[in-house]
């Protein structure tokens, strides 16, 4: 199921505690969030099934267990590879975890953190160094976020401090000294500006030469670089973010099909459900008909 996308405006939490946490279990289609981007820290557990998660246009296949961690502004984009999944997320503004005074846990690693010249590990698998301090302190993030009990959002910062300390003590943070994000690469800053292009116009007539033009590319070699770094062609990849959000649209609203087919930027009915069920492995009317 589709989720969110590209240059996330969603508001995590609120502007007095920005941290948000969040539960998904797929039974039925498989999860997927296409690729996107935000200011705040992701931190995710894959508690059961196989996922294949695709950071700044790098593919990495994770199994159950793991857990992930999403720096600032990194474009990825989650696919569950198996049914039934279960992950989740905390998402939270680094900001939280500042101190009034500076202090030597600001200078080591928070301040780094925030300018990129440190970064989280990419993910901590079960059995290596530090995963189950790490995987404690997560699970109490989520039921502190969950239960809101008296203190609950100390109970958050604690916790995610702590998570802090184990990486600091393991030595996983890492450390580039080059003061820059590793989202700030051309090909990856051409791709968000690209994605950005698809999210804000897929519901109108989109061409190739408007997405080349969003890339700052000419056709052609627009072409080469979108098949590379995505493995789809430019109008396969527009068909399916049009999909996503149409079978969302199919679950959410009560629109009928040949709305939601317009509405998603298809001219043409027969070629929506034709194209829907290659993508969903079945019709829009059977897709609904679980909901």
């Amino acid at each position: 199921m589709q989720k969110e996308s590209y240059r996330e405006l969603t508001e995590h939490g609120t502007a007095f505690l920005p941290v948000q946490t969040y539960s998904f279990q797929e039974n039925y289609d498989r999860f997927f969030v296409s690729h996107h981007w935000h200011e705040e820290v992701e931190l995710l557990y894959l508690e059961r099934g196989d996922f294949l998660l695709e950071r700044n246009m790098e593919p990495e296949e994770l199994g159950e267990g793991t857990l992930v961690f999403l720096n600032r502004s990194e474009l990825h984009q989650l696919t569950g590879r198996s049914l039934p999944s279960i992950h989740h997320a905390v998402v939270f503004d680094l900001e939280i975890l500042k101190f009034e005074r500076y202090d030597m846990a600001q200078a080591s690693v928070l301040a780094p953190l925030w300018n990129g010249e440190c970064r989280f590990p990419c993910s901590i698998r079960p059995g290596e160094d530090g995963y189950g301090e790490l995987l404690t302190a997560y699970r109490a993030v989520l039921a502190a976020c969950g239960g809101k009990r008296p203190g609950w959002y100390l109970t958050v910062k604690a916790e995610l401090l702590l998570m802090l300390a184990v990486l600091e003590e393991k030595g996983l943070f890492l450390r580039s000294g080059r003061g820059a994000l590793a989202e700030s690469s051309d090909q990856v800053q051409s791709m968000k500006r690209v994605l950005k292009y698809i999210e804000e116009h897929y519901r109108e007539r989109v061409t190739l030469a408007g997405m080349a033009g969003a890339a700052g590319m000419n056709e052609q070699y627009f072409c080469r670089f979108f098949r590379k770094m995505t493995g789809k062609t430019p109008i396969s990849y527009l068909n399916d973010y049009r999909l996503e959000h149409a079978a969302e649209a199919l679950l959410t609203s009560g629109a009928k099909i040949v709305e939601i087919c317009y509405e998603n930027g298809f001219e043409n009915v027969s070629y929506f459900i034709r194209k829907f069920k290659e993508h969903k492995g079945m019709t829009p009317k059977e897709y609904r008909s679980r909901r």
